[in-house]
């Protein structure tokens, strides 16, 4: 597509001409494309179509023109909803206007470079876009004017540039007929008019040539009363003094091809570097080392995130270079992250004419270029930065071959395929080098403020240089400003990468030459996953976002990876975790609410939750067994969660993982208002929560989702989040208020007519009655949960209740009584799937104390430590109970006391003691003494 704003505005696709409807909708489109890739506010393009008398619905009025102006363009992607306001988005080489400044900034170059016939052929192609004045029929436009005087006085010095090169180029005769016309367009540009008299004096027309001066000087006396200026009154004066300088010289626009000499491309160094010197040292450490001509080049590569400062430490490390490399240093920018990046051939001809080629002599043939820059700069000492680059066949034509020769090549793409390269890999800075940037950059201005300022300045900052920087151009800009005054604006999360932006630096902007370049399922993941409030997340999380397979997920990731919009934050459990830097998630964020409907992106994050949700049933499953509880939120394929766990650890195990992302998510499924999701999300936490005895995150889970169970009237949810909140005070040794927690569920499950939750709930009864003392309580309710659920075929629960009728029998000191219950202990081995882990252990712990109370001290033993090697492997500890309690382990000695009961402890419970009861040691302990008087040998004794 091609837009024009060097005359009319016009747009062509595919060389058609669009019809852009409505003189308003033209205006509002000139408005984006004056400012093209920064977002124009509401406020901004109203004022521009209505001026002060702006109707009351402007705002909505400007939506609808965006609206239209998107369907003729036929993209609605050309005109994006950024922040408050709206952009264009288009290429350079789409706009008229910067296609015209870019084939200026060759046409200078070929200049430089010596080549007047190339730089003559672009000054004319650059001109040649023209097609009347910028902007034309917007010229009471204020938002217009400025722009379009800019571009109009750009056209005018670059016609004068080109018709300098036309007289160097001895074209004296042939400019007459132009230069005329222009003194007659603009006779106040004395310029033109000594333009016209060096013409017309090197064509031998003195005489014309001293009355054009004449008529400039009565033109500016009569119209401004003033003299002509010292330019024009020295040529003047040289022409009638013939001055031999005058003398037209004849230029061929070719150079002679001559030796290359030292090339000096270096743009300037940053005067507020700071930071990364351990990557600075790490880079001259390398190009420090001589080698030899027949070596490979010397390469190292820089990749980081957009912002981070890969192009300033380069360019630092270059200059910091120069003694090592004296025959020169190249630069060259590469546009890895735009639409179009840089031909590298293109870029090798830079290279070759600043080594002193003539233009003429640079073979057209692109493998002929490459082996003429190689054998220029053989035996030469150069050192060549490449910044922004694509990918690793963009460097390759640009890679000396010579080991005299050094190479730096930055990208957001980590460019692992150049073999041999040294790799750096840019990082946060840290905050004492952040703050001495600011410092840097501000001068004393950071002085006044507090420490604690500094440091959320830094934070909110997420201590990426180039927000840095912006921040301290802001500051100095702003002497109003006040540090306290920027870290109120940045934490703002809404508005942050607005307040982000100064001039031409933009942080939004640097982000958003990665993500364009992304694959469009790449960026759509990209949106979605920065809607999570957790701060990491593994694969699952990824392929439920976007809905699709492990697979596809994992290839997007990659790219994601790849370009330093995600980082790996860890690899726990051999599972690798992905997850944002701050600005960068703002960014995603961002791009989520002006691209996703509202549904598409409350509906991802519904999903990843119930992934998370099926995490928990597969946790809970393992280690609890049997789950009774009706489940209402939807899963998302639990099929694809359970595929992607790691196998060498327990499903409870990988839920200890997303411990921070499960509380993150109740609160966000409670923000979305799913208060189903909500409370399953927090009761699926429980068993994670009192095994690894997280107990603020379980009451910050019970306390968020009861709170939208009793606003959104969900009986259920409450009744269950009430026997969640019972365990917690169980596990806390409050008895009491966990047996009324339970009891009020109970209620609560009758009166809605749950079963399920009623039946479970009893179940639990017991558990709360025995440490509690009321024992004959216990007995009864232990026994009414064993009859309803065995009536109910929940016969795994309902035996696991059964087991505290045997221990409050033993607590009441009637062992008869526990051993008459203790006969359907034996009925439990037949549900050790359904029991789970947890269901495991108890079962042996009640079996032990049953021995132990009958005087039965081997059955004791061998019972509660079959319940610590059932701990010991579901929980992956380090230390083996089987081998330390084998019976060749132990010997008889007088005595044990609470030396032996220690060491036993220590020794069968080293790495369990917060997931095991205390109780369970003890009486192990015990069992260990009374079985013969036997000690445990000490590893040290073996």
């Amino acid at each position: 597509m091609d837009f024009g704003v060097l005359g009319p505005l016009t747009v062509r696709r595919a060389g058609v001409p669009l019809e852009l409807g409505t003189p308003k909708g033209r205006l509002l489109l000139a408005v984006l494309l004056c400012r093209l890739g920064r977002p124009v506010s509401d406020d901004a393009l109203a004022e521009a179509i209505w001026g002060e008398e702006q109707p009351k619905s402007a705002a909505k009025n400007v939506q609808t023109y965006v609206h239209r102006l998107r369907q003729r363009l036929g993209d609605p992607g050309r005109i994006a909803r950024e922040g408050a306001g709206y952009l264009s988005r288009a290429d350079r080489d789409e706009l008229d206007a910067t296609r015209f400044e870019d084939l200026v900034d060759a046409a200078r170059a070929a200049l430089a470079a010596g080549d007047l016939d190339q730089s003559r052929r672009l000054y004319e192609e650059a001109l040649g876009l023209w097609r009347g004045p910028a902007f034309a029929g917007f010229a009471d436009v204020p938002a217009l004017v400025s722009e379009a005087a800019r571009l109009d006085e750009l056209r005018l010095g670059v016609l004068e540039e080109r018709i300098d090169v036309d007289l160097r180029l001895g074209r004296h005769s042939g400019l007459l007929g132009e230069l005329t016309a222009l003194t007659m367009e603009y006779p106040f540009r004395e310029g033109m008019w000594a333009r016209l008299m060096l013409a017309l004096y090197r064509c031998g027309r003195r005489a014309d040539a001293l009355l054009a001066y004449l008529q400039v000087r009565d033109i500016l006396a009569e119209e401004t009363g003033l003299e002509p200026g010292q330019n024009l009154r020295d040529l003047h004066r040289t022409i009638l003094g013939e001055d031999p300088t005058l003398d037209p010289v004849v230029v061929t626009g070719k150079r002679e091809h001559q030796n290359a000499k030292s090339a000096r491309m270096l743009p300037p160094t940053l005067g507020d570097f700071s930071g990364q010197q351990a990557e600075l040292s790490e880079i001259e450490a390398v190009f420090r080392t001589d080698r030899a001509a027949d070596r490979p080049a010397a390469v190292v590569t820089v990749s980081g995130p957009g912002g981070v400062g890969k192009t300033a430490l380069a360019v630092q490390a270059a200059h910091r270079l120069k003694s090592a490399y004296p025959d020169g240093q190249l630069f060259a920018t590469l546009a890895g992250t735009r639409s179009q990046p840089a031909d590298p051939f293109t870029v090798l001809g830079r290279f070759l004419r600043a080594l002193e080629v003539p233009a003429n002599a640079v073979p057209d043939d692109p493998q002929e270029r490459t082996d003429l820059y190689r054998s220029m700069l053989a035996e030469r000492r150069i050192l060549v930065v490449l910044d922004d680059a694509f990918d690793e066949e963009q460097l390759a034509p640009l890679l000396p071959a010579s080991g005299t020769c050094g190479v730096i090549a930055t990208g957001r793409v980590r460019l692992g395929g150049l073999g041999g390269a040294h790799r750096v890999q840019l990082r946060d800075m840290s905050e004492a080098d952040c703050l001495a940037m600011l410092s840097n950059t501000t001068g004393d201005w950071v002085a006044s403020a507090t420490w604690a300022e500094l440091s959320d300045l830094v934070r909110l900052c997420a201590r990426l240089p180039l927000a840095l920087r912006i921040v301290g151009s802001l500051l100095v800009s702003r002497p109003h400003w006040r540090v306290s005054d920027m870290v109120s604006r940045l934490a703002d999360e809404q508005r942050r990468l607005d307040t982000l932006r100064y001039r031409d630096l933009e942080v939004r902007a640097s982000f958003g030459l990665s993500y364009e370049g992304l694959r469009p399922e790449a960026r759509r993941l990209f949106r979605l996953l920065g809607l999570l409030e957790a701060p990491d997340f593994p694969l699952w999380a990824a392929a439920a976002a976007v809905d699709t397979e492990l697979r596809e997920a994992q290839e997007l990731l990659d790219e994601l990876v790849d370009v330093h919009l995600l980082d790996v934050t860890g690899t726990p459990n051999g599972q690798a975790r992905y997850g944002f830097h701050d600005l960068i998630r703002a960014y995603a964020r961002e791009r989520a609410e002006v691209e996703e409907p509202v549904e598409d992106r409350d509906e991802a994050v519904v999903r990843v939750l119930g992934a998370l949700l099926a995490l928990t049933d597969i946790a809970d499953r393992d280690h609890m067994g049997q789950n009774m509880f009706q489940r209402d939120a939807p899963r998302w394929r639990p099929e694809r969660v359970e595929a992607s766990l790691p196998r060498s650890v327990s499903p409870m195990v990988s839920l200890d993982s997303e411990r921070l992302p499960l509380v993150a998510g109740v609160r966000q499924a409670a923000e979305l208002g799913r208060d189903e999701l909500c409370w399953e999300l927090a009761v699926g936490g429980h068993a994670l929560f009192e095994t690894e005895r997280y107990f603020d995150d379980w009451q910050e889970c019970y306390e968020t989702a009861m709170h939208l169970a009793d606003a959104a009237g969900n009986v259920r949810g409450r009744a269950r989040l009430l026997i969640s909140m019972a365990g917690l005070r169980y596990t806390r040794r409050r008895y009491g208020p966990a047996e009324e927690s339970n009891t009020e569920a109970m209620a609560l499950f009758e009166r809605i007519g749950d079963r399920r939750g009623y039946l479970e709930a009893l179940s639990n009864a017991p558990f709360f009655l025995v440490p509690d003392g009321h024992l004959t309580d216990a007995i009864r309710a232990g026994r009414e949960a064993w009859e309803r659920l065995n009536t109910a075929g929940q016969e795994a629960a309902a035996l696991h209740a059964y087991l505290q009728v045997g221990l409050a029998h033993l607590q009441a000191g009637r062992p008869e009584a526990a051993a008459e219950a203790g006969e359907s202990f034996t009925e439990l081995d037949a549900y050790v799937e359904d029991i789970g882990a947890a269901g495991a252990f108890y079962t042996a712990h009640a079996w032990g104390c049953l021995h132990l109370a009958r005087g039965e001290y081997a059955d004791a033993r061998r019972r509660l430590l079959q319940g610590a090697e059932v701990a010991r492997t579901t929980h992956d500890f380090a230390v083996s109970t089987s081998r330390t309690c084998s019976p060749g382990s132990w010997k008889r000695s007088p005595g044990c006391g609470r030396r032996r009961e220690a060491h036993t402890r220590s020794l069968v419970f080293p790495a369990c003691a917060r997931r095991i009861p205390w109780c369970a040691t003890v009486r192990l302990s015990k069992a260990i003494e009374r079985s013969g008087a036997l000690e445990w040998d000490s590893p040290r004794q073996q």
